[in-house]
């Protein structure tokens, strides 16, 4: 009756890794799909700020500036 309860323990205990192991390995994947998502938005706001902001040539602005203080 003993070794009957020792292999009832034994496949318990694989059981319920094998049943807990998919969780932890979504868990895992979509934690590092967030991270990935998280640094593709980071990569692509910095590819688009350079497009919506003019280039300003510092000659112009200084050529401004020395309008503004002749005025």
């Amino acid at each position: 009756m003993k070794k009957y309860h020792n292999q009832t323990a034994l496949f318990s205990v694989f059981g319920l890794s094998l049943a807990t192991s998919p969780f932890i390995f979504t868990i895992l994947i979509l934690n590092f799909l967030g991270e990935l998502l998280k640094n593709c938005g980071a990569v692509s706001e910095e590819i688009f700020r350079a497009e919506q902001l003019p280039l300003i040539n510092i000659t112009e602005l200084e050529k401004l500036k020395q309008l503004d203080n002749k005025s």
